[in-house]
C-alpha cells in the first residue's frame, strides 16, 4: 500500500485493540454529541437525495456495488450489525454508517485502508475539533480490520492515539504512478462532463471497451470533480 508498511498498518490495529477506552470521559462524551448532531443533519439531508433501508445482512460486495445503487437506484441499503457502541443509539450508528457511505461514494473513495484513511483525512480536515474520534472511528478501526479480516471484537470504544500513530493515518497519500494517472483520467472526464451527460459518457466508455465497473467508477469520480472545480469558481 502506498506510503503505509505492514508495521505501520500493524501499529494502528494494536492502538485501537490494546488501547484504553476514553468513551466515558467528558472530552469523548462532548465529541460524541458534536458528532451526532452532525451526522443527523447530514442523514435528514441523505434523505432528501435517496432512499435508505437498513438491513441485518451485509449488503454489497463492493465499493462498485454501492455506487451503482446509489447513482443509478437513488437507493441505499445499510448494514446495521456491529452497532453496540457506548457512544450513542444504535440508531445514530446506523445513521453515521448511511452518511459515512454516502460520502464514499460522492468521493469516490473505496473502503480499502487506504480509502479509510483518505475518508478520516477529508472529515478531520471539515471538524478538526473531532479528529481524535475519527481517527479512532474511522482510521484505526479500519486498520484492524485489515490485520484481523472482521469487526473488532466486542463494544465500539475510543481511543485517544498517540501523535505517532496519528501520524501514520495523517502522512498517508494515495499517490502511487497508477493513482496520479487516474486522477488525470478524471479531470479530463470532469471536462467532458460540460458536453455530455453522465449517461452518454458511460456509452462511450463502453464502445471503447471499458469494463462497465470501471466505467462507473471514472464516471462518478468525474462528477465530483466537476462539481469541486464549479464550487471553487463559484467561491
Amino acid at each position: 500500500m502506498a506510503g503505509l508498511s505492514q508495521d505501520e498498518i500493524q501499529a494502528m490495529s494494536d492502538a485501537y485493540l490494546m488501547g484504553e477506552d476514553i468513551s466515558g470521559t467528558p472530552k469523548a462524551q462532548d465529541m460524541a454529541r458534536a458528532y451526532a448532531d452532525r451526522v443527523q443533519r447530514e442523514f435528514r439531508k441523505l434523505k432528501g437525495q435517496i432512499d435508505v433501508e437498513f438491513t441485518e445482512r451485509d449488503p454489497y460486495r463492493s465499493h462498485e456495488e454501492l455506487a451503482h445503487d446509489v447513482l443509478v437506484n437513488k437507493r441505499m441499503y445499510v448494514f446495521t450489525g456491529f452497532s453496540d457502541t457506548p457512544l450513542w443509539s444504535p440508531e445514530i450508528n446506523w445513521q453515521a454508517r448511511a452518511v459515512h457511505d454516502f460520502d464514499h461514494v460522492m468521493a469516490n473513495t473505496d473502503f480499502s485502508l487506504g480509502g479509510e484513511l483518505h475518508a478520516f483525512q477529508v472529515g478531520a480536515a471539515k471538524m478538526p475539533q473531532l479528529e481524535p474520534l475519527f481517527l479512532s472511528e474511522v482510521a484505526l478501526q479500519a486498520a484492524v480490520s485489515v490485520v484481523t479480516g472482521s469487526f473488532a471484537p466486542g463494544k465500539q470504544k475510543v481511543v485517544l492515539a498517540s501523535p505517532d500513530i496519528a501520524k501514520i493515518a495523517q502522512r498517508y497519500r494515495r499517490n502511487s504512478d497508477e493513482e496520479t494517472r487516474e486522477a488525470a483520467e478524471v479531470w479530463d472526464a470532469a471536462g467532458a462532463l460540460k458536453f455530455m451527460a453522465p449517461e452518454e459518457m458511460m456509452t462511450l466508455l463502453a464502445a471503447n471497451g471499458v469494463p462497465f465497473e470501471q466505467a462507473l467508477t471514472l464516471v462518478i469520480a468525474a462528477e465530483t470533480a466537476e462539481d469541486l472545480s464549479v464550487a471553487t469558481t463559484e467561491a
